[in-house]
């Protein structure tokens, strides 16, 4: 069988958006037919790195939210085209101008320990979620919850502490997975225990190596999942990647790194999938911290960025260009204004003489160890802005440590990694918002926090879109981070895997409706 590469332009993939949905324009699903009378077998997908819990509440990388897609069910889900259904929600509605969400439960639905979902089990998830003590780190991304309470057996009531427009998206995120009561009873040992409604049971798991899980026999959805085994396998390393897809030890890779996407792309049988999305890496520049302090120093460092070069070769061709804030082309509320930073030497070395470093400045910039574009970016972002005098020091290590030393610490700049979300305000609040997020830059102003709170009560999308593009222009010029360029998502498959999930979101990997076709060694 002739290789297959599969590449949607940005103008094709707005065309498709725009025909099938006119609420958002964001990245949706590239999928392959599949055949229902291919049911069975194993898939093996390679992961690439960080798998070290299965708990939907503490989890923050890609692979854990991957795996936890099929182990659990939201309250909704997200749909191609960028708009939103219910998922253990039969149907939701807002009240009070968004300010209280209802959601009815479907009935019936088991978790896999065999009790029934309930509004009980939804009001433990988001108390746990909520409670102080847990400390669960991606919490602000469930939005202003203020109290959840039941309204019956089958009904949920979520009162905000401010209107959300898009709290039903919110409730599609990776936080957002619902626990049975039991396992938030058993939440210590939920790192190595999966107790949800998913389309695959848990059979086992060892971190950051291996998650194997079996097909759920009472899942609500008739007639799914397709497959009766899926072997989730972490191949941290390029090589062995491409190497494992090459001899079928692998049928498919969830997120393929640049560097390799064009040499797996080539592999005889094998389909690359390459999707606009909104992956990027930011330099964190301390807006708390000198030098970064002064908001000249920060203006000096992106002047020096050459953003087209530096794209084509941090995404192997494979991205496009960023302008220092986080809401790329594939959001519904991205501003084309003003024009692409061009790199200017001179009014950089004259800000930097303006902000009194007129001989320079070192600064340390740590980096984690994978993926390897982090390093790459490092390295050039590091030569770019040496010609005005800010001279970065990179500090490499392994990401096990940066996670518990480095990122959001407040003490070191460093190069963080995130992934596309489903709407602007999901990444915007964590980013910048001082209470609801994280304020990784230690940037926020009552101002900024504002502005994003005003952007998320705002249900008239003209008026919101204003707002949106007020905080993006105020991010790209004043903000704390260096984000140059955005990854389009890479995906690989053998042809025989039918409806591999491929989105711009690509840690939404539901694979219940994946099937393996004539020629699977895992059929």
């Amino acid at each position: 069988m002739d290789m297959e590469k599969l590449s949607i332009n940005r103008r094709t993939f707005t065309k498709g958006v725009a025909a099938t949905a006119s609420a958002l324009i964001l990245p949706g699903y590239m999928r392959q037919a599949v055949a229902a009378s291919n049911s069975g077998g194993k898939l093996t997908v390679a992961l690439f790195k960080d798998l070290r819990t299965l708990n939907p509440i503490m989890g923050i990388f890609g692979n854990e939210w991957r795996c936890t897609a099929n182990l659990y069910n939201n309250l909704t889900r997200l749909v191609p085209g960028g708009g939103v259904e219910g998922d253990l929600a039969e149907s939701f509605e807002s009240l009070e101008g968004a300010k209280v969400w209802t959601f009815k439960l479907r009935e019936g639905v088991k978790f896999h320990e065999g009790s029934e979902l309930t509004s009980a089990d939804v009001m433990a998830t988001f108390n746990k979620s909520f409670d102080p003590i847990t400390s669960a780190p991606y919490k602000g991304e469930l939005g202003p919850i203020a109290s959840v309470e039941a309204t019956g057996k089958y009904g949920v009531r979520f009162m905000l502490s401010s209107p959300m427009a898009d709290f039903p998206k919110a409730m599609a995120g990776a936080t957002a997975r619902i626990i049975s009561e039991a396992g938030i009873a058993d939440f210590d040992n939920l790192n190595a225990k999966a107790y949800g409604t998913g389309p695959f049971r848990l059979v086992d798991f060892v971190p950051n190596e291996r998650v194997v899980m079996e097909r759920n026999p009472h899942y609500f959805r008739e007639g799914l999942p397709h497959l009766d085994q899926v072997v989730m396998r972490v191949l941290p390393d390029n090589t062995a990647q491409q190497a494992a897809l090459q001899n079928q030890e692998v049928d498919a890779i969830a997120e393929v790194d640049a560097p390799i996407f064009a040499a797996v792309s080539r592999i005889n049988g094998v389909t690359g999938t390459q999707i606009p999305g909104g992956l990027f890496q930011n330099v964190v520049l301390l807006a708390n911290q000198a030098p970064f302090d002064n908001p000249k120093v920060r203006e000096a460092a992106k002047f020096c960025i050459e953003r087209a070069p530096l794209a084509a070769a941090l995404t192997e061709n494979t991205g496009s260009p960023g302008d220092d804030h986080p809401i790329s082309s594939a959001y519904e509320f991205h501003n084309e204004s003003p024009a692409l930073r061009q790199a200017n030497l001179s009014k950089a070395r004259r800000l930097m003489r303006e902000a009194g470093y007129s001989n320079g400045v070192e600064i340390d910039l740590v980096v984690a160890n994978n993926p390897s574009s982090r390093n790459r970016l490092a390295v050039l972002v590091q030569a770019m802005t040496a010609q005005a005098g800010i001279n970065f020091k990179i500090e490499q290590m392994d990401n096990a440590r940066y996670g518990s030393t480095i990122w959001n610490k407040g003490k070191k700049c460093y190069i963080g990694n995130y992934g596309t979300r489903p709407y602007a305000d999901a990444i915007l609040t964590k980013l910048y918002h001082s209470r609801l997020g994280i304020d990784e830059g230690r940037w926020a102003t009552p101002d900024s926090d504002a502005m994003l709170d005003r952007a998320r009560e705002t249900i008239d999308p003209v008026e919101r879109r204003k707002i949106y593009g007020e905080f993006q222009k105020l991010s790209r010029n004043n903000g704390p981070f260096i984000i140059s360029s955005f990854q389009d998502s890479l995906f690989a498959n053998w042809n025989y895997v039918q409806d591999f999930p491929m989105s711009a979101i690509s840690t939404d990997m539901r694979l219940e409706q994946t099937s393996l076709g004539d020629g699977a060694p895992g059929k």
